[in-house]
């Protein structure tokens, strides 16, 4: 059984007079988000005014102030061990078929909080890949990760840690950690709402394949992502996109001769998910054709284009991961590549908005494919003696 660390965004002192929602701990839950906030009107009876509206922005900023403070109360959350018997205590071991059966068991939970919210059944994901390799995987895992630390935020009040991205090759056991992560955090939320129907994890075949357990990723991110009330939004694809350009930039530099970074195309407004993702699944070809002169393979997928019409940010995100993916392996390759500057929160954006920095990306890669594609230069005329 292995036991996750979480830590609970911190509650005020007056627990005392508040009365309890479920059970007897004395807390209160305000009518709202769902955040455990201070909600003292009982102290405001009696009170001047002058002396209510002090106790009123008192109890707001103590309220603001919980839900941003770190967490100072540990919450642990445990999983079961492998269903296959494997221990975790060999990485070694572990194989796509272990990722394969705990993605299964997220998926199965999620969908136990889902009829418990009363939510519809999700959409099918757009991305749906073959020839998937682990690392590939793992960028599609820290997607869904991200995804299940916010539901378990809105529900629970708790920061949940997050994996990082890796320097090296993924191994089925780094992304087996980053899912099992995930499944604390749904298993927390299901706690939370107390939901007791059990769900059994099952075995998969030791035959399983990455592309599988990517596809079953995939999938269990955008049935997560439809339970929070924050979902995927621009704003998480634009800082995709944009550690991409950083990248596909460091690329360029490297080349010898290599041009400068291009200018930012110009803005387009009206844009929709559908346009970024199209642009977004260029720059993924670019990607591949840079990828085969440096004898590196790329996993293949599609998407039919009449599916099209429904993609949601939470797709594009997908994609901006797995393109984010392809570029920190390039980068990899280039000895001579800078270490590149992690994104910023852009704050705000709408889809136009990462339409305009995935066409930069576009741009970036365009060039470094055709710097790549270029003769070598000819060596200088030796001097006439």
């Amino acid at each position: 059984m292995r036991v996750v660390a979480s830590s609970r965004v911190p509650r005020d002192d007056t627990r005392a007079w508040r009365s309890s929602r479920r059970g007897g701990d004395g807390s209160r839950r305000c009518a709202g988000d769902g955040a455990d906030i201070s909600c003292p009107l009982p102290l405001l009876v009696g009170m001047e005014r002058k002396n209510r509206i002090l106790a009123i922005g008192f109890a707001l900023s103590v309220a603001l102030t919980s839900v941003e403070v770190p967490a100072q109360e540990g919450v642990a959350v445990s999983t079961p061990p492998p269903v296959s018997g494997r221990r975790l205590s060999d990485p070694e071991s572990i194989l796509p078929a272990d990722v394969l059966a705990r993605a299964e068991l997220v998926r199965g939970n999620v969908d136990l909080i889902r009829r418990y919210m009363g939510r519809p059944r999700p959409s099918v994901p757009l991305l749906e890949v073959e020839g998937a390799a682990p690392r590939e995987v793992y960028s599609q895992a820290l997607n869904l990760e991200r995804r299940a630390n916010q539901l378990a935020f809105e529900q629970v009040r708790v920061v949940r840690p997050e994996s990082v991205p890796l320097q090296q090759d993924a191994r089925p056991a780094d992304v087996y950690a980053v899912v099992d992560s995930a499944l604390a955090s749904i298993l927390l939320v299901k706690d939370e709402l107390g939901i007791d129907d059990p769900v059994a994890e099952r075995k998969r075949p030791e035959t399983t394949e990455p592309s599988e357990v990517f596809n079953a990723v995939v999938a269990a991110g955008t049935e997560v992502d439809q339970l929070t009330r924050q979902q995927t939004s621009p704003r998480d694809v634009y800082r995709l996109v944009t550690e991409s350009v950083h990248y596909g930039s460091a690329l360029l530099a490297s080349l010898p001769g290599g041009p400068r970074t291009p200018a930012e195309p110009a803005f387009e407004p009206n844009k929709t998910p559908a346009d970024v993702y199209t642009r977004m699944r260029r720059c993924f070809e670019l990607v591949r054709t840079i990828a085969g002169r440096q004898g590196q393979q790329v996993l293949l997928f599609e998407s039919a284009p009449a599916s099209l019409a429904l993609v949601t940010p939470s797709d594009v995100s997908d994609l901006a991961a797995l393109v984010g993916e392809e570029l920190v392996h390039l980068h990899g390759q280039f000895p001579g590549a800078s270490v590149p500057p992690r994104a910023y929160d852009p704050g705000r954006r709408f889809p136009a908005d990462v339409y305009q920095r995935a066409g930069l990306l576009e741009l970036i890669l365009e060039q470094v494919a055709a710097a790549m594609n270029a003769p070598e230069p000819a060596p200088p005329a030796a001097a006439d003696s």
